[in-house]
């Protein structure tokens, strides 16, 4: 039996399950279920988190609770409940049969995993939903660490004939998850293979897998093998029900009912080139699966009719894993015990009969209560609580019993008392017993009662004794398990043991008890041993008894049957002399060999805890009974090794009767000591406790972080992860380069921060701060996002955080970065987003107000342009107030007319209406270009589009409303495109960076009608690339529509979503709409030229850059092919559409990748010139184009082409096609007009359009100079410009005219190449010389006041008319606005201004020029200033179809050029704008940044600067980006060289953006301001400040002074130069103005000093070291002084560490880069000091004479208080050796005739100072 004393369980509540109370508050249970269907289970919250370390916020709550979890299950609903609130709900479309916890896959969390009647579900914690249909009936599931296992259903059997419905019944596409890109795991294709689930069916003699594992949630469950007579043959055993499974170790439990037995499996993954055994009726193949999952049998138990009741897993006492199964019907719990063994780093389980045992229990579970703290590996240790038939509860751990539980007395009392008072009490009262245990979790357990109530108890109370559980852990670990199991006998077992006696005892009372029990096997040690020497017998078998060889034997067998609660005599021995002296034998052996380890496994705690500041009290209470054991086993080393850290609080032992042999204490402040002045190499592993050198989980583990940290810091070697002294630790990948940074990745990989820093001593931590100092200002770029976080540069690991393919994989998540961040610097990490995502501002509070309406606000459509970036930008600079006025169109424009109007002034007011309106109709053009890009939508609210006014006001007449007049112009058909744009403009806004647009959102937005609005949001969706999700239903039904906006939105839409893929289905549809392309079957369809036109170049998008053949062959016969109308403007737009598709199609490609490229140039050519077509060349192109068409034919005026309808289409394709590929033969043959003939016969558009050509193909000839653009000037228009210019000369009008027409057109051409060839540049030679020419053509049309440009030719107006200098002068401002994308640049925002206001006033500026104008401003501010163009291949043509010069006459003039066209440009925009926002304050900050360019053929590698925010180069010229300046930490972003030319910038929200979507995270240095408050840096001069400080510092003798009116305090100064709260505080409490004394002053003056020395060295971690050195010296002297009491001497170690650092930094043995990180002339005062005061000490050398001679400690007398605290400072601080040594030291030198034996002692004693040896010296020549 186990001993008398009885220990109280404490209940913690009455039990009932949460889900019935959650039940109750929803509304009561569901009205069709029974009472008692329902069941739940508890279970620890980790079983759910994140083993590894949590993650997002669903992990972090649930490793922030402590308490029980529970899973409620009723019907098919769940209720996910902890303590007193429901977490979650689950409600499933059928009822739950089981549900588990599961890890499968590569989470690292587990899954809900819900078996239903015919599928599966599976819920992430992260919201996930996985849904797996079953295609067979199965019976449960159970977890296990491989996977989920599922067990099948036998044939027949109730859920065999359930399961008949479709195994997709309750499965809907939406719940699916599947991420794989395999078509088996696409929502069509999520049913399980019949295959999968075995081979062939029962009923037909083939083999059926019973069991199934999951492994992944979007795999197929995978058939299961059992190993039989080395084969593995199909685990078909249906009768093997699965009673329990682990899922901490592949183990599982069935029972066979027919064979009446129990099994235990393993679960073994082997190769699938194992033999495998098929069955014999088997034709089928299993399928091909890497890996198999076999079933291995370790274990058979027969005999049992039953299954067992429970089986779980428990632990033995030395962490062996235990079954346990129980046998309700035997009464008894069996427990067997697993054996493992590690092979190739495989684990090989085994069960062996010997090793099981069995107690009698009527109920049992697994508990943790012995050791809470410990794990092996995964698996913690629990224990077994069991219940006797007896009704009594026993705690074994292992075998062992180790005491008996009973409910507190006072309850009992409280229970029979309220029985009692019932009405209806029984005359026979019955005590409460307990009956039964359930649902176990950690300490706590249900305890069913006879009356069945179920209470909730636990086993240990909460807090605990973090020392006690600190000793005991690290007990298991550095004892034997027997000796470990001994003890744990006596701790929990013993009659006189008090530990966790008692329920409501204190920490400090379980402490005490620990205590008891050491000091209570001391005294049994003494008295065994005393009574053993007393009893003297003679006879041969007492001497055989008291052999070496006897007590070997017992050492190692002592314990095999020891139980220590049992008594001898309960065993019916007979007690005979022999038996008594085995028994004090056995004893003996056990003191022997327990308190020695107990001493090295405590003394190993004892050194750990000295490394923790937090911990001082607690070493106070072990250094008591370290000195106890110490005392006891007489180590005289050990006791003088705790007096010199304790000498206040240690009491004065005896002194020992002589100085006996004693080992040296291990010391690791020696070690690290010695790590630092002399190497890794010097040091010795004796000076290391044993159990540092081990791996293991206890409190150890602290200093062996600490040991490892050191030992990389000071050059030890290390074989992976493993050390040179034998223990492993982890380093986190990642590339270093020295031994700091390879020690930094050790401290992440130990998951070792910046609050762990702070618990080191100051001297301690001090190397470990240089190692961070030195990696601080430039790390590896693949370093963790963790291990940013611990230099301080959280800028950089928000970089990496954002961006996991940068840096090596590692664990990023929250709790992570949270675990090596400094505790007071968390609230100062706030989650920053991009201003467009965070900042932008309510629409209600940004509507545009104007003073002279009476309406108030309106919703423009730009309201939410204005945010934190773009007021950082533009500042008090109103310019983007102005664009948004100038492209707002939805309220009425101010027409300006008398106050009292007559007829006339209406008519007057409807003209002047019209031309606004124009003008209106054209704004969203610019307006879609200015808000590019800059709002997410939410996908549950549909897309507002901004009205479209074009009404008028009339101030004069208090704001009144004027509209067109219906009568006289058809409104609805002047606003049926322009309301497209409108919508374009709208849809424009939404940023790319939204992600997947959702169908349902697209189709929601549809209207019941088709409208121009629609169409013009499919139109902007596809350019965003957003209408992928549109399936090809849903584009029918669009085109079946057959409205005409619509289709051509859509077509374009779809062609940029499928840009340059050819995706087939795209394409028929397409084609569907080029009647040209119809097959003669098919029946005629009127198509308008409209849609035709679009429909081409719609295939030149889908068919990008791919040089398709058959394509380019259709495409340039619809250049020459007359379109369905008879409008030859309509001709020349289609041809033009098929220019620019031919174009497209092959882009840049020239002669490398076409088929028959004479046959297709020279047709080109021929469309360009116009000659006499060679039938027997061009035949096969005729005969092609003729088989496919019956109703069209070539537009060929007899034998000739009209080339004014193909000439432009034939150019732009032969500029596409040869663009940037240097060809001097295409060009030689797009020949400018060289003679006055020819200039006759060419219209003068086409030559603008020949130069523009030539130029993309010369391309790198491009040159933004004057000179330029006049060698592009044929020699006859020179010659012809020069006679116009001289009156002298006389000339035919006609001439004249054409010389001027051909200049014009040249420069505009030469103009557009220009813009084209430094679109978004922001180039200044070619900003100047844009606009140069643009002021040039605004004075040859109406001269102003601007300065006229000198050199070029005049009076060009005589010649041309106004409409021709107007396109070109708007063609040179688009083009000029095309470099300076994106720039907002204020010359040319005011120059377009001007054109806006001067065509306004003027009133005849036609729509194109109003669309010009539009457009132009929308560029310069593109995507409000956060986007530009790109010159990539693909942007070129779209920008060149977007500028194409032929500008449209109104609204709804869509003949030579659709207008939709125009909205291109989106596909030649990138964003390429970066800002900086700080990331402690997470606002935007105006940041230097370095931006340097690749080099090339014309330039070589340059750098230059920028400010922050800005627009980058293009991805193809970047090579890097770093962050300079003074003020904020230095980082670089490189960009991989190995870059395509072509490769466009990263899209916002890529995994692989160097720039984060446009944020770079940066860091301000602590003492500077930000550039905002301080832009010229007057205010961050550190000097001008500390100097401040320095007048309230020296202002001693006129405290008042400091508090004078106006006077900056230093907390508002330190508060200027940093947000660090650390800091802040600093200043507050240790710069105290109101201090007086002496002390105080100095004291502050010390403040001030190191507040200025981190400050400005930005190292604030520092305060803490200072400080903490500083006090320690203050301490010493007052207690020197007798005005203050120390008890120990840890600090000087710390310091003599410090000193250590110091000295290795000086001799170069640690290197650094930013300077000490302290200043070595503190230390060095420090050092000075504390020789000064132990030298002056009074009495030290009779003290030091009287220890060496006999090793006594003085004591405190009245007069000599602290003389013992002295005595150790002077021991530890000049290592002074141990009496020990000395004494054998001495014998050692007797012999040596010398003079002085101060040689021999500094051999003798290499590490103790020279004044320790000169006082040894003094002591021997005084005792000779």
């Amino acid at each position: 039996m186990t001993g008398s004393r009885v220990r109280d369980l404490t209940l913690l509540s009455e039990f009932k399950p949460l889900g019935l109370t959650a039940e109750a508050l929803d509304g009561g249970k569901p009205s069709d279920d029974d009472d008692d269907d329902y069941h739940y289970f508890l279970f620890d919250p980790q079983v759910a988190g994140d083993r590894g370390g949590g993650s997002d916020d669903d992990d972090a709550f649930l490793s922030n609770e402590s308490g029980d979890h529970e899973l409620f299950i009723r019907g098919n609903r769940i209720i996910w409940s902890t303590g007193t609130r429901v977490y979650k709900r689950f409600t499933l479309p059928s009822k739950v049969i089981k549900a588990c916890w599961c890890r499968m896959g590569e989470m690292s969390e587990a899954s809900l995993c819900v078996l239903q009647v015919s599928c599966l579900t599976i819920y992430g914690l992260t919201g996930e939903v996985v849904s797996v249909p079953l295609s067979h009936a199965i019976a449960s599931i159970w977890p296990l660490p491989v996977g989920l296992l599922l067990q099948r259903a036998p044939e027949g059997s109730l859920l065999t004939n359930m399961s008949s419905s479709p195994p997709y019944a309750f499965t809907s596409a939406h719940d699916t998850f599947r991420l794989k890109s395999d078509i088996r795991y696409s929502p069509r294709h999520n049913f399980t293979p019949p295959s999968l689930f075995g081979i062939g069916t029962r009923n037909g003699g083939m083999s059926i897998s019973s069991h199934l594992i999951l492994k992944d949630p979007l795999e197929d469950p995978r058939i299961t093998y059992i190993e039989e007579r080395d084969k593995l043959n199909m685990m078909s055993e249906f009768d093997e029900v699965t009673i329990w499974t682990s899922d901490y170790v592949p183990l599982m439990a069935s029972y066979n009912q027919g064979k009446m037995q129990h099994s235990l499996w393993v679960v073994e993954v082997c190769n699938s080139n194992a033999e495998v055994g098929k069955p014999k009726s088997c034709d089928l193949s299993a399928p091909v699966v890497s890996e198999n999952h076999v079933f291995r049998r370790i274990w058979l138990g027969k005999g049992s009719q039953t299954a067992a009741s429970k089986v779980f897993l428990a632990t033995d006492d030395d962490g062996t894993p235990i079954i346990c199964l129980l046998f309700h019907e035997q009464k008894k719990l069996l427990s067997l015990r697993l054996q493992s063994l590690e092979i190739n780093n495989d684990t090989i389980y085994d069960i062996k009969p010997e090793m099981s045992w069995s107690i009698s229990a009527i109920a049992a579970a697994a508990i943790t209560v012995t050791r809470p703290k410990e794990k092996v590996g995964k698996l913690p240790l629990r224990d077994i609580i069991a219940l006797t038939p007896e009704n009594t509860l026993l705690l074994y751990s292992g075998k062992q019993c180790l005491c008996k539980y009973a409910m507190p007395s006072t309850w009992v009392k409280d229970q029979v008392l309220r029985k009692t008072m019932l009405p209806r009490a029984s005359s026979i009262m019955q005590d409460p017993k307990i009956v039964d245990l359930a649902d176990a979790v950690e300490g706590r357990v249900n305890l069913v009662l006879n009356d069945g109530q179920i209470c909730r108890c636990t086993l240990r109370r909460n807090p605990s004794s973090c020392l006690a559980d600190d000793c005991i852990s690290a007990m298991a670990e550095g004892l034997g398990s027997s000796l470990f199991g001994h003890f744990l006998g006596l701790l929990w077992g013993d009659d006189d043991s008090t530990y966790l006696l008692d329920a409501s005892s204190s920490p400090d009372s379980e402490w005490e008890s620990f205590c008891d029990v050491i000091t209570k096997i001391c005294d049994k040690s003494e008295s065994s041993l005393q009574s053993l020497s007393d009893s003297v017998s003679s006879s041969s078998w007492e001497f055989l008894i008291r052999s070496k060889y006897n007590k070997q034997y017992v050492r190692s067998n002592y314990i095999a049957d020891a139980f220590p609660g049992l008594s001898p005599e309960s065993h019916g021995f007979c007690i005979s002399g022999a038996t008594v002296a085995d028994r004090q034998n056995t004893e003996q052996a056990f003191y022997l060999k327990f308190l020695p380890e107990t001493l090295d496994t405590l003394h190993a705690v004892y050194e750990t805890l000295k490394l923790d500041n937090l911990r001082k009290r607690d070493l106070g209470l072990l250094v008591i009974l370290l000195c106890d054991i110490a005392d006891f086993l007489n180590e005289v080393s050990y006791l003088d090794h705790y007096k010199r850290d304790f000498p206040g609080i240690v009491k004065i032992f005896k002194k020992p009767q002589r100085l006996l042999t004693s080992r040296t204490p291990p010391s690791l402040f020696r070690w690290l000591e010695t790590c630092l002045q002399h190497g890794y190499d010097c040091t010795s592993t004796s000076d290391l406790p044993l159990l540092v050198c081990k791996d293991g989980n206890c409190i150890v583990s602290w200093a062996r972080k600490i040991v490892s940290f050191y030992s990389l810091l000071c050059g030890a070697d290390h074989s992976g992860n493993t050390s040179s002294l034998g223990f492993t630790f982890n380093i986190s990948p990642g590339f270093y380069r020295n031994r700091e940074e390879l020690t930094v990745l050790a401290m992440v990989g130990e998951r070792f921060g910046l609050q762990h820093l702070d618990l080191l001593p100051a001297g301690v931590s001090l190397p470990l701060r240089h190692a961070i100092d030195k990696c601080r200002e430039s790390p590896p770029t693949n370093w963790p996002a963790a291990a940013y976080v611990i230099l301080g540069r959280e800028d950089l690991a928000l970089q990496h955080m954002r961006h996991p393919t940068k840096s090596v994989k590692l664990d990023h998540t929250k709790s992570n970065l949270i675990a090596v961040s400094t505790p007071y610097m968390l609230p100062l990490h706030p989650v920053t987003l991009p201003s467009s995502f965070s900042d932008t501002l309510d629409a209600e509070n940004t509507k545009l107000e104007d003073v002279d309406t009476f309406e108030g606000s309106v919703t423009d459509g730009m309201e939410h342009i204005f945010n934190s970036t773009t007021q950082l930008r533009y500042g008090c600079d109103l310019r983007l107030n102005e664009v948004r006025r100038l492209l707002c169109s939805a309220r009425p424009v101010a027409i300006q007319t008398p106050g009292n109007p007559t007829a006339s002034d209406q008519d007057f007011q409807q003209t002047q209406l019209w031309h606004l309106a124009q003008r209106t109709t054209a704004l969203p053009f610019g307006r879609g270009a200015f808000t590019l890009g800059t709002i997410f939508t939410l996908l549950t609210e549909a897309l507002a589009v901004p009205k479209l006014v074009l009404a008028g006001r009339l101030p004069a007449q208090q704001n009144a409303t004027v509209n067109l007049d219906p009568n006289v112009r058809n409104i609805q058909e002047l606003k049926s495109w322009p309301e497209f744009h409108n919508a374009v403009a709208a849809g424009l806004r939404l940023s790319p960076v939204q992600g997947k647009m959702s169908r349902t959102w697209i189709l929601y937005n549809k209207p019941d009608e088709p409208n121009a609005t629609h169409a013009g949001l499919l139109l902007a969706l596809g350019l965003h690339g957003h209408l992928h999700v549109l399936t090809i239903s849903d584009i029918f039904k669009y085109f079946s529509q057959e409205h005409e906006s619509t289709t051509v939105g859509l077509m374009l839409g779809l062609a940029a979503s499928y840009r340059a893929t050819m995706q087939p289905a795209i394409s028929k549809s397409l084609y569907v709409h080029l009647p040209a392309r119809h097959p003669s079957s098919f029946p005629e369809l009127e198509m308008p030229t409209l849609i035709q036109s679009a429909a081409l170049i719609s295939v030149g998008l889908l068919y990008e850059g791919s040089a398709h053949p058959q394509t380019m062959q259709i495409l340039l016969s619809e250049i020459g092919r007359r379109s369905g109308g008879d409008n030859v403007l309509e001709r020349e737009g289609y041809a033009v559409s098929a220019g620019f598709s031919l174009g497209l199609v092959a882009l840049g490609r020239g002669e490398d990748a076409i088929g028959s490229v004479d046959t297709l140039v020279g047709r080109l050519f021929q469309y360009i010139s116009g000659k006499e077509l060679h039938n027997d060349r061009f035949q096969p192109l005729l005969s092609f184009s003729g088989e496919q068409n019956r109703s069209s034919g070539q537009i060929i005026e007899g034998n000739l082409i009209n080339t004014d309808v193909t000439a432009p289409g034939a150019i732009i394709a032969l500029s596409l096609m040869y663009l940037k590929t240097e060809s001097e033969l295409i060009v030689s043959k797009l020949t400018i007009p060289q003679t006055k003939s020819e200039l006759q016969y060419v219209r003068p558009d086409f030559i603008l359009m020949l130069v523009v050509a030539r130029n993309l193909i010369m391309w790198s000839r491009i040159c933004p100079s004057e000179d330029w653009i006049e060698s592009q000037i044929s020699d006859v228009v020179k010659n012809g410009i020069k006679a116009v210019g001289n009156e002298m000369d006389d000339m035919y009008e006609t001439d004249a005219e054409a010389f001027v027409q051909a200049y014009v057109n040249i420069v505009v051409g030469a103009c557009i190449s220009i813009g084209l060839r430094f679109a978004g540049t922001r180039d200044g030679n070619a900003q100047e010389l844009l606009y140069k020419y643009a002021v040039y053509f605004l004075n040859e049309i109406k001269p102003t006041c601007v300065s006229h440009a000198s050199g070029l030719p005049k009076g060009l107006s005589v010649y041309v008319d106004r409409g021709t200098l107007e396109t070109c002068l708007h063609l040179i401002v688009l083009s000029l606005c095309v470099v300076m994308a994106g720039s907002g640049h204020l010359q040319t925002f005011k120059f377009l201004k001007f054109l806006r206001s001067r065509n306004s006033t003027e009133g005849h500026s036609y729509f194109g020029i109003q669309m010009a104008v539009s457009l132009a401003i929308g560029f310069l501010f593109l995507g409000g200033g956060m986007w530009t163009f790109s010159t990539s291949n693909s942007s070129i043509a779209a920008l060149l179809i977007t500028l194409y010069p032929r500008l449209p006459t109104g609204p709804n003039d869509n003949r030579c050029h659709i207008q939709a066209f125009r909205h291109l440009y989106v596909l030649a925009s990138e964003a390429r704008w970066v800002q900086t926002v700080d990331v402690d304050t997470g606002l935007p900050v105006y940041v230097p940044l370095e931006v340097t360019i690749k080099e090339s053929e014309l330039y070589a590698e340059t750098s230059f600067c920028e400010v922050t925010p800005c627009i980058l180069p293009e991805r193809c010229f970047l090579k890097a980006v770093r962050v300079c300046g003074p003020r904020y930490w230095p980082q670089v972003v490189e960009v991989s060289p190995k870059v395509c030319t072509e490769k466009p910038w990263w899209n916002s929200g890529d995994k692989d953006h160097p720039f984060n979507s446009g944020v770079l995270y940066v860091k301000r240095k602590v003492g500077v301001s930000s550039y905002v408050d301080d832009p010229i840096g007057s205010q961050s001069l550190l000097s001008r400040a500390m100097h401040k400080m320095s007048g309230l510092t020296h202002s001693k003798s006129s405290p008042s002074s400091t508090d004078s009116t106006g006077a900056v305090t230093i907390e508002q100064l330190v508060s200027t130069f940093s947000s660090d709260p650390s800091l802040i505080a600093f200043a507050q409490l240790f710069c105290n103005s109101t201090w007086s004394s002496r002390s105080e002053l100095d004291f502050k003056e010390f403040c001030l000093q190191v507040l200025f020395e981190c400050v400005s060295k930005d190292r604030p971690a520092m305060l803490q070291v200072y400080l903490s050195l500083y006090t320690t010296i203050e301490c010493m002297e007052s207690v020197v002084g007798g005005t203050c009491i120390s008890s120990d001497s840890l600090s000087l170690s710390s310091l003599k560490i410090a000193l250590a650092y110091n000295e290795a930094l000086s001799n170069g043995r640690l290197t650094t880069s930013r300077g000490e990180i302290m200043q070595s002339a503190f230390l060095g005062s420090l050092k000075k000091r504390v020789d000064d005061l132990l030298n002056n000490s009074l009495y030290v050398d009779s003290r030091t004479l009287s220890y060496t001679i006999s090793g006594e400690w003085p004591s405190d007398d009245s007069l000599q208080r602290n003389s013992s605290t002295v005595l150790s400072w002077y021991l530890v601080w000049y290592n002074f050796p141990t009496p020990l040594q000395i004494k054998n030291a001495t014998e050692k030198i007797k012999g040596k005739m010398i003079s002085s034996s101060v040689p021999l002692l500094r051999l003798v004693f290499p590490a103790t100072h020279i004044t320790a040896i000169n006082a040894i010296h003094r002591f021997l020549s005084s005792s000779q």
